[in-house]
């Protein structure tokens, strides 16, 4: 007798997992801004170069110039959480790591707080079918983004236990880290520590890299930074670069690491000369890179003061040369972020000034001024003495930010070159930050003669001499004579004979001569930004040393793109708006982890396989079942919401069906196909187009 046992709540959490191997390495990274705007993406195509000679026109090859513009499909993703409609990074992240079970409160780490139960997620669910994995960022790696893939906690900031859980995949090995000879708070306590939550057992991430050093290493313990050939690095003033740490219960997590098959490196040098030859399928070696005890320096610092410290695509780089050695045959899986964008937002960075106010130091909006020494978070400790730079801007520090993890992105699109591997790749933010605008341009000039130095527009044409735009009395053209007429900007100022646009140029920094770092003079055609979420109006009130900036509910972009046809990354076009929890199901697809498994409440193995052929589908598709056993069979497809959108039953005892399901009445989105059999059920996700 078929058991009656289908819940759509229970097959999403279910652990068990039957990938199919398809003969070629799969190879799927996410790329994640965290609070990554279109503005800010605007900004940085704009500082390469849009609109100038070459780059004008849509029938230009380089128009799109960004590695993100050149994602072969694009669209639209709402951002909200569980409970409240401006996310932060915990549950938006977690939507795309868990899907629909990743929409979960704020501050939350892949745990649902209302059920007290984790969520499995897209890098735990393809460890467990063999693929390699790996976490990147410029944040801490202990930071809400990344610990949402790879981790489980009810609060983001219990970082240290994030630590713990990263390096653990027993839960002897995360009791073994409390009761540590060199702890303070030893023994493990269950009711304090909690246990390694149950989708990490068996769970081994093979890659982690970023800032976040001091969640790793004892309080005031003091790490050198060294090269390849292990010598210490100085800085710029000849001291000895060092790194410490802050875990208060004093147990060195990167010695515990190193006993379980992670190599250490602590530099840019030390990473870019690894000897992957150490790295196969078949060992325990694995990588951690920690080049900050807090978060990595912004790309401008890094270029500027800390040029120890590898950049992101470089950390991408030897990420996926890593995952490439230890997946092998099976392939990997990788999150990316570029998590400092979100930083400068919040620190409403070329957009807000200090200065004396009736009661203290207060903020007040402002924009286009050099950016304050001290790094791009500095105004949080400025005064209005605090000296700024002199050549370095707001704009500056979030257009190289936006950079960086867009060159890591043409890291990740060389892959689809690959004819031997199967690549999809998607990019997207977690939410927006801030509200960022671009305003305008600085203009050294005063052409608007009104004393801002910002200007947005050209000038418009000039005939006779007379220009309505110009530094002196403006004077009436009467004459409809086009004779004699010249373009707006020529020779009036700066001469801009190609228009009103950003005048960056590029350099070199650390031999990427093919990447282009912006940089304009004082007085050049400098990009102005602006932030709507600001002290003024989002009620952090004007006191100087708060936060400035808050996130925000704005739609965010996805890109993606694959080797296979666009199969998988044409998933997010024509779809009209998307849920952030969509592109999970995508992921899963590729990767081949969907089959949802036995719901039973056994530890029984599925009662067979199945096949959907073409899946994602418009059309008909084929469902292909083999059972171990013959069987009567009941299939029900299911919306995420639980309800049954169509019933078939076979009443023929068999082992092998196929039916024919004509998709073309449901809704876009993703659905569930359950089989009953007499020996248990199993399921599996379907994406109509």
């Amino acid at each position: 007798m078929i058991k009656k046992l289908f819940s759509v709540a229970a097959l999403l959490v279910m652990g068990s997992v039957f990938a199919q191997e398809t003969g070629q390495p799969k190879q799927m990274i996410m790329f994640i801004g965290d609070g990554f705007g279109t503005s800010a993406k605007v900004a940085a195509r704009m500082a390469l170069g849009q609109g100038t000679d070459g780059k004008r026109f849509t029938d230009d090859a380089g128009f799109h110039i960004l590695s993100l513009d050149k994602l072969d499909y694009q669209g639209s993703l709402t951002t909200h959480s569980r409970n409240s409609w401006i996310t932060d990074s915990g549950p938006g992240a977690s939507a795309y790591a868990a899907g629909v079970n990743g929409k979960l409160d704020n501050e939350a780490i892949s745990f649902n707080v209302g059920a007290g139960e984790s969520v499995e997620t897209i890098l735990e669910k393809a460890k467990k079918a063999g693929y390699a994995v790996g976490l990147i960022t410029t944040t801490r790696i202990t930071h809400a983004t990344p610990a949402t893939f790879g981790s489980h906690i009810w609060f983001r900031d219990l970082e240290d236990y994030i630590a713990s859980q990263y390096i653990s995949s027993t839960e002897a090995q995360y009791e073994e880290i409390y009761n540590n000879a060199s702890s303070t708070i030893a023994p493990y306590d269950a009711a304090r520590d909690w246990e390694l939550p149950a989708p990490k057992i068996g769970v081994e991430i093979d890659v982690l890299m970023g800032g976040g050093a001091r969640h790793f290493l004892p309080n005031a313990y003091v790490q050198n930074v060294v090269d390849a050939a292990g010598n210490q690095i100085l800085n710029g003033s000849g001291n000895p670069v060092t790194i410490t740490g802050k875990r208060t219960d004093m147990v060195n997590l990167i010695d515990i690491a190193a006993t379980r098959g992670y190599v250490n490196v602590n530099s840019r040098d030390a990473l870019l000369n690894l000897d992957l030859s150490q790295f196969t399928p078949d060992n325990d070696a694995k990588l951690i890179g920690l080049f900050n005890a807090s978060h990595v320096n912004y790309e401008q610092d890094r270029q500027m003061n800390a040029s120890w410290e590898p950049s992101l695509p470089e950390m991408t780089q030897m990420a996926i040369e890593v995952l490439k050695a230890k997946g092998g045959a099976k392939g990997f899986f990788l999150l990316v972020e570029g998590g400092r964008i979100d930083h400068l937002e919040h620190a409403n960075s070329g957009g807000i000034t200090v200065v004396t106010g009736d009661t203290g130091n207060i903020y007040t909006v402002d924009s286009d001024k050099p950016s304050y020494v001290g790094g791009g978070e500095a105004i949080y400790a400025v005064t209005p003495t605090t000296p700024r730079h002199t050549d370095v801007f707001g704009s500056d520090y979030l257009i190289k930010e936006v950079l960086a993890f867009d060159y890591s992105i043409a890291q990740a699109r060389k892959l689809l070159n690959e004819t031997d591997s199967e690549t999809l790749i998607f990019s997207s933010s977690d939410h927006e930050c801030g509200g960022t605008a671009i305003v305008g341009l600085h203009d050294s000039a005063n052409a608007q003669n009104n004393g801002t130095y910002v200007r947005t527009y050209a000038l418009g044409p000039k005939q006779n001499g007379n220009n309505a735009a110009s530094s002196g009395p403006a004077t009436a053209t009467t004459n409809a004579n086009p004779a004699g007429v010249q373009r707006g900007d020529i020779d009036f100022g700066t001469t801009s004979p190609n228009g009103w646009y950003p005048n960056y140029t590029t350099s070199v920094f650390q031999g990427r001569s093919e990447e282009p770092w912006p940089s304009v003079s004082v007085d050049g055609r400098r990009i102005v930004v602006a932030y709507a979420s600001n002290p003024l109006t989002n009620g952090n009130g004007q006191n100087a040393g708060g936060t400035p900036g808050n996130h925000t509910p704005m739609d965010v972009f996805v890109g993606a793109a694959d080797n296979v046809g666009g199969t998988f990354s044409s998933q997010i076009s024509g779809h009209g708006q998307l849920d952030n929890t969509y592109l999970n199901h995508i992921m899963e697809e590729f990767l081949m982890v969907d089959d949802l498994g036995v719901v039973d409440g056994t530890d029984r193995p599925a009662p067979g396989s199945m096949q959907l052929f073409p899946n994602p589908a418009s059309g008909y598709v084929t469902l292909a079942l083999e059972l171990n056993n013959p069987s009567a069979i009941s299939v029900g497809i299911y919306d995420m919401a639980g309800r049954r959108v169509n019933q078939f039953n076979r009443s023929e005892f068999a082992k092998s069906f196929n039916l024919d399901i004509n998709t073309s009445g449901y809704t876009r989105g993703v659905y569930v196909i359950n089989v009953q059999t007499e020996e248990g059920q199993f399921s599996k996700k379907l994406i109509k187009r």
